[in-house]
C-alpha cells in the first residue's frame, strides 16, 4: 500500500469533509426514482450495488446520494473512492478503511460511515473483501457500483447472497430526457384506453414540442452527458472515440481478458448495423469469418456489459427456442447511430421502444428475458412480466396490418395487445381481442 498517496487521495477527493456540500457539477439533475430505491435498500441493511452500462449515470447517482446523506450526517462519515484511481496503490479495501480511521479518528467498525466505492469490478475478489466487513460486524454502510453486470452478479452470488441488492441503472428514458430538457409531464396511471386517451388530449398542446425532443432523443441518445456537451458533431465523436473505447477496452477486454479485441470491435459495429434484425450465431460467424463459439462468447461479454440485448423466440418451454434465430438490439440508440450514421426512424423507434420495455420488465421480474414471436408473421416484442403483453411496432402511416399480433393472441389465449404507431390513437376489438393503438411518443412516456 502507498499510504501517503491514499491519505492525499482521500483528503482531496472528499472535499465535502471541509466544505460540507457537494459541488453542483457533480450532482447533475436529480433522478428521484433511483435515489428513493437506494434509500429503501439502505434502510433494509443491505449492500447497494449499482450496475449498468458505463456513463449511464451511476457516478452521478452516487453524488446525489451523498448530497442527501450530507443533510443528516457528519460530512466526514461520507467517503467516496473511485477504485480504478487507486487500484495500483492499495492491496485491498481494508487499506481504505484503516487509512480513513487514522486520518479522521472515526472508527468505521463501531460507527456508521458510508463508503461509496465506484467501479468496484476492477478490484479483484471485491465480494470477499466486502464480506469481511459484514462478518466482522462493521456498522458502516457500503454502496458500490460497476459496469460489468454479469460479473458482479456472479461474484456476489458466491459470497453475498441475501446481503446485497442490485439496482439497474439505465441511460435516460424518454420521459427523463424530457425532464432534463425542462418538461415535467403529469400522466394518469393505467393502460386502459380511456386513461390513455385522456393523457393524449391533456398533452396535445405540447405534442409538437414532445415530438421535437423525440427526434433529438433518437439522434443523440440517452447518455446524460449530452446535456453538458450539446454540440451534435462533438457528441458523435465523443460517443465513438470515448464511450465505445471505454466500454470495449476497459470494461470488456480488461475484465473478461478478451484475446481478440479487433474481432470484438468488428462484432459490435456489425451488431449496430443489424440491430432489430434476426440473426444466428452461424450467420454472424460467417459474416465476420470467425469461429462460431468465439462469436457466441463475445456476444455474452457484450450482453454482460449492457451494450446489447438478445431476444429469443417466445415459447412456453425453453428447449423449443434454443436453436431458432434470435433478434439483437443495440442498447443505446445514440451510440448506434454514431457508429452507423443510420437515421432510419422506424429502426430507431423499435430499438428505443424495446429497451424501454426491457427496463420495465427488469423492474417487474428479477430475471426478465426479452422475446419476440415468429410464425407465419412476426410480433416484435413479447413482454413476459407480471402479465404477458405482445407489442407490435408499426411506425408508419397505416398501422392496421396486424395479422401476426391477432395470431399470437389466439394461440396463447391472451385478450390484449398493443400496437405502437407513428401518430394513430385508437382502440379496436378484433376477434374478441382488445388492440390498443398508441403513438410512440405517448407509449414511451408510460415506460
Amino acid at each position: 500500500m502507498d499510504k501517503d498517496f491514499l491519505i492525499k487521495y482521500l483528503s482531496e477527493r472528499n472535499y465535502w469533509w471541509n466544505t460540507g456540500k457537494i459541488e453542483e457539477y457533480e450532482k447533475g439533475i436529480e433522478r428521484k426514482d433511483y435515489i428513493s430505491t437506494i434509500n429503501k435498500i439502505l434502510n433494509l441493511n443491505r449492500i447497494v450495488c449499482l450496475v449498468g452500462i458505463r456513463r449511464s449515470g451511476k457516478t452521478t447517482l452516487l453524488f446525489q446520494l451523498m448530497d442527501l446523506l450530507l443533510g443528516k450526517n457528519d460530512p466526514k462519515r461520507i467517503v467516496y473512492v473511485k477504485i480504478d484511481d487507486i487500484l495500483s496503490k492499495i492491496d485491498n479495501l481494508r487499506d481504505i478503511t484503516s487509512v480513513y480511521h487514522e486520518l479522521t479518528g472515526i472508527d468505521p467498525k463501531s460507527n456508521r460511515v458510508y463508503f461509496l466505492l465506484d467501479e468496484i469490478h476492477f478490484m479483484k475478489d471485491w465480494q470477499l473483501q466486502i464480506k469481511y466487513f459484514i462478518d466482522s460486524h462493521y456498522k458502516s454502510k457500503f454502496i458500490v457500483s460497476g459496469s460489468s453486470k454479469t460479473m458482479l452478479y456472479k461474484d456476489a452470488s458466491e459470497s453475498l447472497v441475501g446481503r446485497i441488492r442490485f439496482v439497474d441503472v439505465f441511460p435516460l428514458t424518454f420521459r427523463e430526457f424530457l425532464r432534463f430538457n425542462g418538461m415535467e409531464l403529469n400522466l394518469k396511471e393505467g393502460m386502459e384506453f380511456k386513461t390513455i386517451k385522456e393523457n393524449y388530449y391533456n398533452l396535445i398542446s405540447k405534442k409538437e414540442e414532445i415530438l421535437h425532443f423525440l427526434r433529438l432523443y433518437l439522434e443523440v441518445g440517452a447518455f446524460p452527458e449530452w446535456f453538458r456537451i450539446k454540440d451534435r458533431r462533438e457528441w458523435q465523436k465523443t460517443l465513438v472515440d470515448d464511450y465505445l473505447s471505454l466500454i470495449l477496452f476497459k470494461d470488456i477486454v480488461h475484465v473478461f481478458k478478451v484475446k481478440d479485441p479487433l474481432l470484438l470491435e468488428k462484432l459490435i459495429r456489425e451488431i449496430a448495423t443489424l440491430s432489430t434484425n434476426r440473426f444466428s450465431y452461424l450467420s454472424l460467424s460467417n459474416r465476420l469469418d470467425a469461429d462460431r463459439e468465439t462469436i457466441k462468447l463475445y456476444l455474452y461479454y457484450l450482453k454482460a456489459s449492457s451494450l446489447i440485448y438478445i431476444s429469443e423466440v417466445y415459447f412456453r418451454r425453453k428447449k423449443s427456442r434454443e436453436r431458432l434465430e434470435k433478434k439483437m438490439y443495440f442498447w443505446e440508440e445514440g451510440l448506434r447511430r454514431a457508429l452507423t450514421l443510420d437515421d432510419n426512424e422506424g429502426k430507431s423507434i423499435e430499438n428505443v421502444v424495446v429497451w424501454h420495455l426491457i427496463k420495465k420488465g427488469m423492474k417487474e421480474k428479477p430475471f426478465f428475458e426479452p422475446f419476440y414471436w415468429k410464425n407465419r408473421g412476426e410480433v416484435d416484442f413479447i413482454f413476459d412480466g407480471k402479465k404477458i403483453l405482445p407489442v407490435e411496432i408499426k411506425y408508419r402511416e397505416n398501422p392496421l396490418q396486424i395479422n401476426s399480433l391477432i395470431e399470437f393472441l389466439d394461440k396463447f389465449s391472451i385478450d390484449k395487445g398493443v400496437v405502437v404507431t407513428k401518430d394513430f390513437l385508437d382502440e379496436k376489438i378484433i376477434k374478441d381481442k382488445k388492440i390498443l393503438f398508441i403513438p410512440a411518443w405517448l407509449f414511451l412516456l408510460y415506460l
